[in-house]
């Protein structure tokens, strides 16, 4: 057995690192041992640190994750609650239009517009059966003067 080791010293090991790389000459006194063992603690060191850099890269994600999809829920609500509030506007809006259009019908046939009211004043001279039947024809009624201003207004058509 000693040919075996015939051509090595007693000072100097040869201690194989890794197959494919070219052995160190290391002294016999354990500094190949307390190499590796200080490089092994390294790379267990390493190890955890990458291990707790992923479980805080997932709870990082893990987080994002769910308040993106709060976020993503508060926005259909809101997109939900718009959509609502603009077909209650679409229907106001066609309803300003409908009452504008009456408006501007009635202005271009001589009414005017008091109050809450639109006015007609006839110049041709009727009976009260005859002015009645009218006013029921165009989807009015005669007028009953019961306000000063509608006394106003009456007497400020001439």
């Amino acid at each position: 057995m000693e040919k075996m080791y015939a051509n090595v010293s007693a000072e100097t090991v040869k201690v194989l690192h890794d197959p494919n790389i070219e052995t160190q000459d290391v002294t016999s006194s354990g500094m190949a041992g307390r190499q590796q063992f200080a490089k092994s603690n390294h790379l267990k060191g390493a190890v955890v640190c990458l291990g707790l850099l992923c479980a805080l890269l997932l709870a990082g994600i893990t987080g994002l994750c769910v308040d993106y999809n709060r976020v993503a829920g508060d926005f259909e609500e809101e997109q939900t609650k718009l959509l609502t509030e603009t077909d209650q506007l679409k229907g106001e809006i066609d309803n300003l239009q409908k009452k504008l259009l009456f408006m501007e019908h009635h202005f271009k046939m001589g009414w005017r517009h008091f109050g809450s009211s639109f006015y007609l004043f006839s110049t041709v001279e009727k009976t009260w059966e005859q002015s009645k039947q009218d006013c029921v024809r165009s989807g009015a009624d005669l007028v009953i003067i019961d306000s000063r201003e509608e006394q106003v207004l009456e007497e400020g058509r001439a």
